[in-house]
């Protein structure tokens, strides 16, 4: 097991020079972006309060201004933090995957963990597909608790009709990490497939993403 005291820039930029970045653990890979803006001092007493705190990366992009101003006692290396956190965000958000002729709800399912994983609120997120099963758009639509009341129909089919969707594959997030749907997730479910049917807009799945893996309501046969 590696020790606090190898917080160090010798024996990080030793192992980094070495053996490259992929052997580092994540407190020292913290360390070494921090460790660019800031004093060794203050990088080992940074990186050591976030993991005294955090088990790893996980709720690292969720940090707020204000948590990195506690963990810095500085407002500028604050921001540059913040800067960090978007880029790492829209790294994430980047890619466009293309689902190809068959649609795998498995690989929807590894598509969208990393991008709805760190939320720590429920967040619905919908792919719009064409006749080919490739992802033409793809938004994030409501935030919060999400039930009937909250999500609407119209707002999805809204932009499926504006991007010329044939199909469109909803999925959210349970930040609790239980995959289980609740019973406003099977109403929602329901709903949305019968608005598609009359729209002639397919709904072919909705997901639960959690920390690690996903819930599909297709493969389950609810759809």
């Amino acid at each position: 097991m590696k020790l606090i005291n190898q917080l160090t820039d010798e024996y990080v930029m030793g192992q980094l020079s070495q053996f490259g970045p992929d052997t580092l653990t994540d407190k020292e890979l913290l360390y070494c972006i921090v460790r660019i803006f800031c004093s060794q001092k203050v990088a080992q007493k940074s990186t050591i309060s976030y993991f005294d705190e955090n088990h790893d990366f996980s709720r690292i992009t969720q940090l707020t201004r204000l948590d990195w101003e506690l963990l810095f006692n500085n407002q500028n290396k604050a921001l540059k933090m913040l800067a960090i956190e978007e880029l790492l965000k829209r790294n994430q958000q980047s890619t466009k995957y293309i689902l190809g002729q068959i649609c795998s709800s498995k690989k929807v399912g590894e598509y969208l963990i990393p991008k709805l994983k760190f939320y720590q609120q429920e967040v619905l997120y919908v792919l719009y597909l064409d006749t080919k099963n490739q992802i033409i758009h793809e938004k994030e639509l409501f935030k919060g608790t999400l039930n009937q009341a909250t999500v609407h129909p119209r707002e999805i089919f809204k932009f499926a009709v504006q991007y010329s969707a044939a199909r469109i594959i909803v999925a959210h997030n349970h930040p609790s990490g239980i995959l289980t749907p609740s019973e406003n997730d099977q109403q929602m479910t329901q709903r949305l497939a019968e608005c598609g049917e009359i729209l002639g807009i397919e709904l072919l799945d909705h997901l639960v993403i959690g920390q690690k893996d996903y819930y599909s309501f297709r493969e389950h046969h609810v759809i």
